[in-house]
């Protein structure tokens, strides 16, 4: 039985959501039992952590959970290294089985996860926290295998209701879904925040519920999304149903091109989805004949594959697989791939030269 958990990480408030293997969905934690109280108080990373590991307790021991993933509303790689010493430190995970995911990544693992009704045009979330009420629009392209899903935010459909009375906060949201609706054909509408509380969007919601589209309200959205995301990290990535594309996400397969499996054989290295500062990857190999090493960049969208060539200049002279390479590919950012190759030679035959070649592929 898989033991996964989602973790919907706040400035002032977060959540919890772990899987239930029964009814196959995430379910939310509460801080207080029997109670649908989920909201928990984040005060800094380090105690949350602490108390997360209580409330978990009665679902599974965290140290041998399967994957854990944490949303966040943006992801920075410094942040990412933060939350990931944290959970090994205070959770007692391996570093291999923790992720760091944008909260765009976990409104789209959440809607992918439901009846294909609610994405097979686009999904809309409306977010109302603090001050500020945002909207993203979900798009799935499902005739791609696998399915390339992205989420867009424009900076006007992020505004301010600060000091606003009902009425004018309900004015505000029917004027901004209006907007979104007459630009796009939309199945299925979640609001989500604290914002939400209260009777204040009456006259929205008769809107918000025209044309058959289908209106969601709670406030576990991003915990639960991180939760199937965990679920989605425990599968081989041929068997996952879908690719998110986010800003921060490599949009090309990075591959090996090694002849001397058979013919056009290649050895991945990277896959596209992968956040560009976790995207790196190394292995060794033998050369067969030409001191060349071949990469070949898949892109998700569009047919033409890139090869890139990296000639190993000055590697000396030996026969056929007797020289050992270690090949190291690694993103400098979403668009830079740098690739490295150092020469490990073949034993006391033939020692290394300690030679090392490295190019940088600009993909932008």
């Amino acid at each position: 039985m898989e033991f996964v958990v989602g973790f919907d990480l706040g400035k002032d408030v977060s959540q919890i959501s772990c899987w239930n293997e029964k009814s196959r969905e995430p379910v939310s934690v509460s801080i207080v039992p029997g109670e649908e109280k989920f909201r928990i108080p984040t005060e800094n990373l380090e105690q949350f952590m602490k108390k997360s590991m209580r409330l978990l307790k009665p679902y599974g021991k965290m140290h041998e959970a399967s994957a854990v993933v944490f949303s966040v509303d943006e992801v920075e790689e410094k942040q990412t290294g933060e939350i990931r010493r944290m959970a090994m430190q205070f959770l007692g995970i391996p570093e291999s089985r923790i992720f760091v995911q944008s909260r765009q990544e976990s409104f789209c693992a959440y809607v992918v996860n439901q009846a294909r009704e609610f994405w097979r045009h686009q999904a809309v979330l409306f977010d109302c926290e603090g001050e500020l009420l945002q909207a993203s629009v979900l798009t799935v392209n499902s005739r791609t295998i696998p399915a390339i899903a992205r989420v867009e935010q424009e900076e006007s459909w992020c505004v301010s209701v600060s000091g606003l009375q009902k009425e004018e906060k309900d004015e505000l949201l029917q004027r901004l879904a209006r907007e979104l609706f007459s630009e796009r054909p939309v199945s299925s509408v979640y609001l989500v925040g604290g914002g939400f509380e209260g009777d204040w969007y009456e006259e929205s919601l008769k809107m918000l519920c025209g044309a058959g589209r289908r209106v969601f309200a709670g406030n576990n959205l991003f915990a639960k999304g991180a939760c199937y995301s965990a679920m989605q990290e425990t599968k081989p990535v041929e068997e996952r149903g879908y690719i998110f594309l986010g800003k921060d996400k490599i949009s090309y397969n990075v591959g090996l091109l090694t002849p001397g499996a058979g013919k056009n054989s290649v050895f991945t290295l990277l896959n596209a989805g992968t956040s560009w500062y976790e995207a790196k990857a190394e292995c060794t190999a033998l050369l067969c004949t030409e001191p060349v090493v071949e990469f070949l960049l898949k892109p998700l969208q569009g047919k033409e594959i890139l090869k890139e060539s990296l000639l190993l200049e000055g590697l000396p002279d030996r026969p056929s697989r007797t020289s050992r390479l270690r090949i190291r590919a690694e993103f400098k950012s979403v668009d830079r791939l740098q690739v490295t190759v150092t020469d490990l030679g073949f034993g006391e035959l033939f020692p290394s030269s300690d030679l090392s070649w490295s190019e940088e592929v600009q993909l932008s």
